[in-house]
C-alpha cells in the first residue's frame, strides 16, 4: 500500500507544471525515483549517494535513513504516460498561442519541411500546445525531462530524421533542452517564456547552432508587454554585464547589496 502512495507520488512530480531536477546532479530527472521519505531523484545519483555511505546511507535532502533496496520505481507505462496528460476539455488559446501559431503556419508556408523547436519551462504548456498543433496538422514530437532514456532517444530520432512526414516540431523543455543533445535538424527556435539566467536559454538555443547547422538559426522569444517578463529580460541583461565583468575590478560588499536590491526593484516595478 505504502508503495502505490510513493508511485502516486512519484508520478504527481514528473506531472506538475515545471520539468523537475534532481538535486544530487542538478539535471532534469533521468530514471526517477522515489525515497521512502518521499523524496525523488535521478536513479543512478542516488545509488552513488548510498553505495558511498553504505552503512549511514541518508537522504541528501532530509538526511533521513535510505537504501538501494528501499527505492520505489515508477512503472515504465506510468512514466511515459505522465507527460501526457491530454489537453483540458474547457481548452482557451492565449495571446503567445496565437502568436506562436502564426510563425509556424509562416514557416511551413515558406518551406513545408522546416523544423522548429518550441521551448517553455513548463511541461504543463507544453501539453496545451499539443492541442493547436494537432488542429493546424503539425507533425510533433516532444522532449522533457520526466521522459525515459528510451523515449528520449525515439522523440530525437524521429525529429532528426529527413523523410517525408517526419515530424517538423519538436516541444522542448528548456532543462532537457541543454543537455547534451544534437537539435542541428531545426533552425528556427520559439522560446515561449523568458527564463531567471540567461545561460541556461543560451545553452539550449546552441543544441542547433552548432557544428552540423548548415541553415541560418533564428531565434524568436515570446515576451508579454507590461508583464514581469519584461522586468526579467532587464535582469538577464544585467547578469550579462555582471559575467563581463567577473574578471575585472571586485566589488565592494556595498556594491553587491545595493545590486541585489536593485534587482527586487525590477522585479516589483519599483
Amino acid at each position: 500500500m505504502r508503495e502505490k502512495r510513493l508511485v502516486s507520488a512519484l508520478v504527481a512530480v514528473l506531472s506538475q507544471g515545471s520539468d523537475e531536477e534532481c538535486c544530487v546532479c542538478l539535471d532534469s530527472l533521468m530514471q526517477p525515483v522515489i525515497t521512502q521519505c518521499a523524496h525523488v531523484f535521478c536513479f543512478h545519483c542516488i545509488v552513488e549517494v548510498i553505495s558511498q555511505n553504505k552503512k549511514s546511507a541518508a537522504c541528501p535532502l532530509c538526511r533521513g535513513a535510505i537504501s538501494e533496496s528501499g527505492l520505489v520505481h515508477v512503472p515504465p507505462e506510468k512514466q511515459s504516460d505522465a507527460p501526457e496528460k491530454d489537453e483540458a476539455s474547457e481548452w482557451h488559446s492565449s495571446a503567445k498561442v496565437d502568436a506562436l501559431m502564426q510563425c509556424l503556419l509562416l514557416e511551413r508556408s515558406k518551406d513545408p519541411s522546416i523544423k522548429s523547436l518550441v521551448v517553455s519551462q513548463f511541461t504543463s504548456f507544453l501539453t496545451l500546445l499539443q492541442r493547436p498543433l494537432r488542429e493546424k496538422g503539425f507533425s510533433f514530437v516532444r522532449l522533457d525531462g520526466s521522459m525515459s532514456a528510451s523515449k528520449r532517444s525515439e522523440a530525437m530520432s524521429q525529429f532528426a530524421s529527413s523523410t517525408d512526414g517526419s515530424p517538423t516540431v519538436l516541444l522542448l523543455s528548456l532543462k532537457a533542452g541543454g543537455v547534451g543533445i544534437n537539435l542541428t535538424a531545426a533552425s528556427k527556435v520559439f522560446l515561449m517564456e523568458p527564463a531567471w539566467n540567461p545561460a541556461v536559454e543560451e545553452q539550449c538555443f546552441d543544441r542547433c547552432h552548432r557544428l552540423g547547422q548548415t541553415k541560418e538559426v533564428t531565434v524568436t522569444k515570446f515576451i508579454v508587454q507590461d508583464s514581469i517578463e519584461e522586468r526579467m529580460l532587464q535582469l538577464q541583461e544585467k547578469k550579462r554585464k555582471l559575467m563581463s565583468e567577473a574578471f575585472g575590478v571586485k566589488a565592494k560588499a556595498e556594491q553587491r547589496q545595493q545590486a541585489r536590491i536593485d534587482d527586487v526593484r525590477i522585479l516589483l516595478g519599483m
